[in-house]
């Protein structure tokens, strides 16, 4: 049996177990969170491998008709996170930064409209700051991954089908690493026997596999260097302890130096962290639209709320592992061939990608081009004219942008609806 059929058969024992997250009062419960308006928010853990941090974190969002008695949904989608970060800091703005409504968020926003939102935390993210011994993250990249993708999406429909949601396929999402993800697990399906597909349809936001542009993939080639090197020199990457730093000095000396960036203050580094990414690690995209000044350092951000944004930087997972950067850029640069790319050119689910103009943004068109998909669907947030790219939609803006909610999640949510 090779190593994705064991991870579903695992998948399968434990969903019986899993099961009890829908369960009110069932010991196995981690945590139900009621949200309003009759939405509640399940998390629990699972199990999916021998290792002490062999296991994800599976949430839910929907509606319940009263506690335990959830409304039927015959939509599902299960988002995955970007890299560093939590499901609920990518898609529950509101569980984590005050300054936010309740209901700023892309997960609260379709489960409202009726459809059952699932999500999943990468076993990485579960790793405690504290851990200094990283031996366990020794070959820990893109498959590894990908297993833990199947084996959630696997869970979700299972639970799905004994709650009285049907038994069908469900929709697969997420931004950046998510979107990769969304992907690499629609490609995993198509050597797999159509009774054993999961996937119903992908949502890629604001990221692909493979890319045409020479800036994206020439950024990735100069990296591979580095990435080399780090990984020789440990196992983990910890830019999520800086991110927390940086949001947490912004936020407690926001007018000081920046011990970080030199000639910034702390707000101005943290800004510039989304604004002008490029001032960091040259990278040709940013994450969130701002005012930037001659030298392109932010005054301030233009679509999503600045204490949002400093809230997020503190809630990045501590850890992750260095061989997901080698093997990411490896694949971005293209210098060969990728074992995924079988798959992606037999994809033939029905697509929805979503971008930002100074994010990925159109050149995330070129992975879907390269499926076996007939249905297509494109959409790219401009809020600026071409010359303004660099101040326009970042790619986080795509989940935490004010007007977020009709600029993407409501195509998204049509979407959803019209592929059922």
């Amino acid at each position: 049996m090779n190593s994705l059929a064991r991870w579903i058969s695992a998948a399968a024992c434990t969903a019986a177990v899993a099961l009890a997250a829908s369960a009110p009062g069932a010991s196995l419960i981690s945590e139900r969170i009621f949200l309003a308006g009759g939405l509640v928010h399940y998390r629990f853990d699972v199990v999916v491998g021998p290792g002490p941090f062999d296991v994800i974190r599976m949430h839910r969002v929907i509606k319940e008709q009263q506690p335990g008695q959830l409304v039927v949904t015959p939509d599902a989608v299960m988002l995955l996170p970007g890299n560093p970060l939590f499901f609920e800091g990518n898609y529950m703005a509101p569980l984590f930064s005050p300054s936010t409504a309740w209901d700023h968020s892309i997960a609260i926003f379709l489960a409202k409209n009726n459809v059952d939102v699932w999500g999943m935390d990468w076993a990485w993210s579960q790793v405690p700051e504290a851990t200094t011994d990283f031996g366990f993250m020794r070959g820990w990249g893109l498959e590894k991954d990908a297993q833990h993708a199947a084996v959630a999406v696997a869970i979700a429909r299972w639970i799905r089908s004994f709650t009285g949601q049907g038994q069908g396929p469900i929709h697969l999402g997420g931004l950046s690493y998510g979107a990769l993800h969304s992907y690499l697990a629609a490609a995993r399906e198509t050597q797999l026997p159509q009774f054993q597909r999961n996937i119903k349809g992908i949502i890629p936001i604001d990221w692909g596999v493979r890319f045409s542009d020479e800036a994206m993939r020439s950024y990735s080639c100069t990296m591979i260097a580095a990435d080399q090197e780090a990984l020789q020199q440990g196992y983990n990457n910890d830019t999520g302890l800086f991110l927390g730093q940086l949001g947490s000095l912004a936020v407690s000396s926001p007018g000081a130096p920046s011990p970080m960036v030199d000639g910034l203050t702390n707000l101005q580094a943290a800004q510039a962290m989304g604004t002008t990414t490029s001032l960091f690690n040259g990278q040709p995209w940013h994450f969130v639209g701002g005012f930037l000044d001659a030298n392109d350092i932010p005054t301030g951000l233009r679509f999503t709320d600045p204490q949002l944004w400093l809230d997020m930087l503190q809630t990045s997972p501590p850890h992750y592992p260095a061989q997901i950067d080698l093997e990411t850029d490896q694949l971005i640069c293209g210098a060969g061939p990728s074992p995924w790319d079988d798959g992606v050119r037999q994809i033939a689910l029905p697509i929805f990608y979503g971008g930002a103009a100074g994010g990925i943004g159109k050149t995330g068109y070129y992975t879907t081009t390269l499926t076996a998909s007939k249905d297509i669907t494109r959409l790219v947030v401009q809020a600026l004219p071409d010359d303004q790219t660099k101040s326009d939609w970042g790619h986080g803006d795509t989940v935490y942008a004010k007007e977020a909610e009709t600029k993407l999640w409501k195509p998204i949510l049509d979407w959803i609806q019209a592929h059922r």
